[in-house]
């Protein structure tokens, strides 16, 4: 009885949260498969796994595993990503952009990437609890689908996944019932609060709560000298990459003092830039998915080198000197910490 009681009393609950960045979903798989290469197996056995628009997909990935099958888990999201520029993530309606704009739902069809998460996911069953964010465009209502590990294939999981990360304008929104499914990421890109609260489902003190989250969209905003001569769209995405960046910032730091006993260990974003795309970036091919794969797995290997807050600590240094106007490199602030850590 001794034994038993102790042995709760150590119980923990981890969870991964993971963000929506278009094309970078493939550096939150290479985050995952780094911290698996860099950390034992109970220490990244996440119970809980959630997901907004480009992190539904590696969450779904996640979802046909047990929190201990690491190595099954993170062969399988590299897997998927790795196989994408073989298949056609989106594809054009019969009539071109013309149609998706006058007479369809969204620009793009996302039917053949529905196709292809079908085919690699299979009949998997569902193996840990997840959440997947997504927004109901008809009330404003931001919509969390969450599924436990009923170890029993869900015939709505991968629509779930698509709901969450359906791009308004660019890709059709899910219709399910009442609700008109729209990407998650127009309310939050990080879903933590869904994280904690699927945690005090398995603990009861806060303290027990561990939870890693990755960002896959460019950290930061880079000077731009081109700026005078943006026209019209150009200066709406600018101020949307700037909105967001801040955001994201915001929101870490809210949820933080929200539950001040949470342990919130690390914190990944990519440590330069992913993609120079100014507009929302499609680009699925094999070279931006090998840039994501080799930048993923350095900063998961450099985030575990600095420690529990380490990256975390860095890159609110740089939010700061970028709100404060001061040029810098994340990749270069976070060297110089790994060297002063060797001093």
């Amino acid at each position: 009885t001794l034994l038993a009681s102790t042995q709760a009393g150590d119980r923990k609950c981890r969870a991964l949260a993971m963000s929506g960045g278009g094309d970078k979903g493939a550096y939150e798989a290479a985050v995952y498969l780094g911290l698996v290469n860099n950390l034992p197996v109970d220490e990244i056995a996440y119970d809980i796994v959630t997901g907004v628009s480009a992190g539904s997909l590696n969450t779904l990935g996640l979802s046909g595993y047990e929190p201990r099958d690491v190595e099954g888990a993170s062969e399988f999201v590299y897997a998927l990503w790795n196989s994408i520029p073989n298949y056609n993530a989106f594809g054009m309606w019969p009539g071109g952009i013309l149609e998706g704009i006058f007479y369809k739902a969204g620009i793009l069809d996302i039917s053949p990437g529905v196709e292809w998460v079908t085919e690699q996911y299979g009949d998997k069953q569902v193996k840990r609890k997840v959440s997947f964010g997504s927004v109901d465009a008809s009330s404003a209502e931001y919509v969390i689908t969450e599924y436990n590990a009923t170890f029993e294939k869900s015939n709505t999981i991968i629509q779930s996944a698509f709901a969450s990360s359906s791009l308004p304008g660019i890709f059709p929104p899910v219709i399910r019932g009442d609700q008109v499914l729209i990407d998650g990421g127009c309310v939050w890109n990080l879903d933590l609060n869904s994280a904690i609260r699927r945690c005090k489902e398995i603990v009861d003190d806060d303290r027990d709560i561990i939870v890693d989250m990755v960002l896959c969209s460019n950290v930061g905003v880079p000077k731009d000298d081109n700026i005078k001569n943006y026209k019209a769209l150009n200066n709406y995405m600018r101020s949307r990459q700037i909105f967001k960046f801040y955001n994201d910032m915001d929101d870490y730091l809210s949820t933080k003092e929200m539950y001040p006993n949470v342990n919130f260990r690390y914190f990944i974003a990519p440590s330069q830039p992913l993609s120079d795309a100014v507009f929302v970036s499609l680009d699925f091919s094999q070279k931006q998915i090998d840039k994501c794969f080799e930048v993923g797995q350095k900063d998961a290997a450099n985030a575990v080198k600095l420690g529990s807050g380490g990256y975390a600590k860095v890159l609110l240094e740089y939010a700061s000197l970028m709100k404060n106007g001061t040029d810098a490199e994340l990749d270069k602030m976070i060297e110089e910490a790994l060297r002063s850590m060797e001093e």
